[in-house]
């Protein structure tokens, strides 16, 4: 068996939720505004690589932290792994683990992994409801905003995006607060916005009030300009980018089951889709290349071809709950609620090697949503309950 099943939850993907418009107007004016990562040219998120020089690599964990409980959250940016956890932001050295420097924060949740722009590490934290900024050599707080009641929002590009309530969205500079664009976008209701690593570009989502079609427009989050948008079938949510073409989950609004894969390519307005041969519950999904792999509720893992237009592999892991899926080509990782890192064949979908539990003592507490492993230049980076973020190299996983 791949792991031992975990109390079942999970968040549903792309759970949309709106920022009044009173609260916008707050959040614009804000000097540091930035909530959640969607993506940014100087922090790599969960299963971006960026093309650095390797380096001599050994398997490395470490427990940094005393203060602060639950997994840590990381991100990778200028050669520094940055995580976050209730209580505490810190930074390691990816080659060992070393800690770089570290700073208390609210003991709340903290809402996703930190954010870098303009040399400074952003957080969102006590669950959602201050942004706290720090500086990326030294770790020094630079800034701290309360946000108001409710107020959410999103990052790309160097700009934080905010919807208002009337389905307005603001792009606000993050280091000034200068409101930079503000107006509605093609679409009916309030907007989701996603954004993926290596795509300039934000995707901005409505559903139509029956279900039966999602308008999807593409905007440049630097100048709200609109690159293009169209009018697809059914309840989609976008899960990630490649080559010129967005690909999407269908979903069954009334069950939160997906039951296809679905890929538009705006240069030719044609879209494709492929049915799951079972519909999975709630799952979360990646992109790499021309395939969408997707670990549902239950821990069904399932690899989906785009270009052959079926399903490629499909296994059962046993892993009740685990974090969104990452792959880099070879291997397709994933964490589990005990803290093992998986790693599964891309190409047959075999189970390949996987690291040993750390519980640690809030093991009994369900994590809302566990954070994905980080691949960077044949190293993968993961965090456990117990407060341990560990190194393992990507070449051969039943080493581990």
């Amino acid at each position: 068996r791949a792991g031992q099943p975990e109390p079942s939850a999970r968040r549903r993907v792309g759970r949309k939720v709106a920022v009044s418009a009173g609260a916008l107007g707050l959040v614009a004016a804000a000097a540091l505004v930035v909530v959640q990562l969607l993506g940014s040219e100087g922090t790599t998120p969960a299963g971006m690589t960026p093309h650095t020089k390797a380096a001599v690599f050994s398997s490395w964990e470490a427990k940094p932290l005393s203060e602060g409980t639950g997994m840590p959250q990381c991100s990778y940016g200028a050669g520094r792994l940055l995580c976050a956890r209730p209580g505490a932001v810190f930074a390691l050295s990816p080659a060992d683990g070393k800690l770089l420097w570290h700073h208390s924060v609210a003991a709340g949740p903290v809402s996703g992994p930190p954010v870098l722009s303009d040399s400074l590490v952003q957080l969102s934290t006590n669950g959602g409801s201050r942004l706290e900024a720090f500086d990326l050599r030294s770790g020094n707080e630079v800034g701290k905003r309360p946000l108001p009641q409710g107020a959410t929002g999103r990052y790309a590009g160097g700009t934080a995006l905010f919807t208002g309530a009337d389905g307005t969205v603001s792009g606000v500079e993050s280091k000034s607060g200068r409101t930079k664009w503000s107006h509605r976008l093609p679409g009916s209701g309030t907007p989701f916005l996603a954004s993926f690593g290596g795509d300039p570009l934000v995707y901005a989502t409505t559903t139509s009030p029956d279900g039966t079609r999602t308008h999807v427009a593409a905007v440049d989050p630097g100048t709200g300009a609109v690159r293009w948008n169209a009018s697809l079938n059914g309840v989609l949510e976008p899960v990630g980018s490649q080559g010129g073409s967005l690909a999407f989950l269908s979903v069954d609004r009334a069950t939160g089951e997906a039951n296809a894969v679905v890929r538009y390519t705006p240069g030719t307005k044609t879209s494709r889709r492929v049915a799951l041969p079972v519909p999975r519950l709630t799952p979360q999904a990646t992109v790499h290349g021309d395939t969408v792999y997707l670990l549902a509720t239950g821990g069904s893992l399932e690899a989906v071809g785009l270009n052959a237009g079926k399903r490629r592999w499909h296994i059962e892991t046993s892993v009740s709950r685990g974090s969104a899926p990452v792959g880099d080509g070879a291997h397709v990782y994933f964490t589990a609620a005990d803290g093992r890192l998986l790693a599964f064949d891309a190409h047959d979908g075999h189970l390949i090697g996987q690291t040993r539990p750390r519980l640690g003592a809030d093991a009994d507490k369900v994590t809302a949503e566990l954070p994905a492993p980080v691949v960077v230049d044949g190293h993968v980076y993961a965090a456990a309950p117990d407060g341990t973020v560990f190194g393992v190299g990507a070449r051969n996983p039943a080493d581990w």
